[in-house]
């Protein structure tokens, strides 16, 4: 029995010249080339989907705050395969956290998953939290995804990042968040911090857009630097984890956080989601939040068989913290798992270019 549909076939356009397909699978083959494989310590599952019954279909893109010697973590957990089926909605993503320590090239768990309430209403779906500190409480920001239009039925899908406060066995909702400026359909993956003594977040890279805002998410004042990142390819580039301070080798005390781009569409190496995730890494300036140093080579990726999940070549870097010399990253894996990664800071800073 033969079929003509062919619309699921990964196969290169039938062009002439070179086609999207070949360009973007060099492209793939040449960061994989470049990835700063010598930065990666040691990396290990740390929560894997089929452990707990609330997230056998996921328990993925972990974020985390410190805590003395724990690392208290938040991550995405699913519990029905519908959600990549088109039912995001009724079929909720469930935020749980759990504690950890971690010691050179291991780590143990002293508390495992707990579900908690998310704090949303039921016609919209939150996933992706992220954890940050703002004068020592715990808050995070997230992603909601609802259909929003004119007319009936509701069916075009927007989404929103909204700012949230973690009180024990709840999130708090505190606001969804805007900009005083137009916003596309498409507005997640604005990632917080505090910077003396005010709650900030990134907004964009290029340029580099904060905004300052109060406890309740309203719009202070902000701040933008020009910059343009050199890269391989001219990728649009998304934040991935929260700021944190860090030390860096040769730089001291400055702001870090990773962020990503992605190779698309159905590039002969791209794996089983057709876009393959690079992650980098910039460092800001401690005082005035000036950008000062950025990696052209990508730190993690995706692919290559060593990520799995239903999407293997996916890898979401989604919270970091230093210990030592050493940057621990918590990622997504594959849309599936968690996984951590234990970097050298020493080697990341060699491979920083300035600003």
């Amino acid at each position: 029995m033969t079929s003509d549909r062919i619309e699921f076939e990964r196969r290169a356009p039938q062009l002439e010249g070179p086609s999207v397909f070949d360009e973007e699978t060099a492209i793939i083959r040449k960061l994989n080339a470049e990835k700063l494989n010598a930065s990666c310590l040691w990396h290990e599952r740390l929560f894997d989907a089929e452990e707990c019954s609330f997230g056998q279909h996921g328990v993925f893109n972990p974020s985390c705050v410190t805590d003395g010697d724990d690392v208290l973590t938040i991550v995405r957990a699913e519990h029905s395969e519908a959600t990549w089926y088109g039912r995001f909605i009724s079929e909720k993503a469930t935020p749980c956290l759990a504690r950890f320590k971690v010691n050179g090239n291991s780590f143990s768990i002293s508390e495992y998953l707990k579900p908690i309430n998310s704090g949303m209403p039921s016609p919209c779906r939150a996933e992706d939290w992220r954890l940050f500190r703002y004068k020592t409480e715990i808050w995070t920001n997230f992603t909601t995804y609802f259909f929003y239009n004119e007319g009936w039925p509701m069916k075009d899908v927007k989404s929103r990042t909204c700012l949230g406060k973690l009180e024990g066995g709840n999130i708090r909702f505190i606001r969804e968040m805007e900009i005083p400026y137009p916003m596309t359909d498409e507005e997640k993956n604005w990632n917080f911090f505090e910077h003396d003594g005010q709650m900030k977040f990134i907004y964009s890279i290029e340029p580099f857009r904060i905004f300052t805002c109060d406890t309740n998410g309203t719009i202070i004042n902000e701040k933008t630097h020009p910059l343009t990142i050199e890269r391989r390819t001219p990728k649009f580039l998304a934040n991935s984890t929260n700021p944190i301070l860090v030390n860096m080798p040769g730089f001291g005390e400055a702001y870090l956080m990773m962020y990503h781009y992605f190779i698309d569409p159905l590039a002969g190496v791209g794996g089983t989601r057709n876009r393959t995730y690079y992650q980098f890494i910039l460092l800001f300036d401690k005082y005035d939040l000036h950008p000062i140093a950025y990696t052209y080579r990508p730190v993690l990726a995706g692919g290559m068989g060593l990520t799995g999940g239903r999407h293997d070549n996916v890898l979401y870097a989604s919270g970091c913290f230093q210990k030592g010399d050493d940057l621990y990253v918590l990622a997504g894996e594959g849309d599936t798992h968690s996984r951590i990664y234990r970097l050298s800071l020493p080697i990341v800073s060699d491979n920083l270019r300035l600003i």
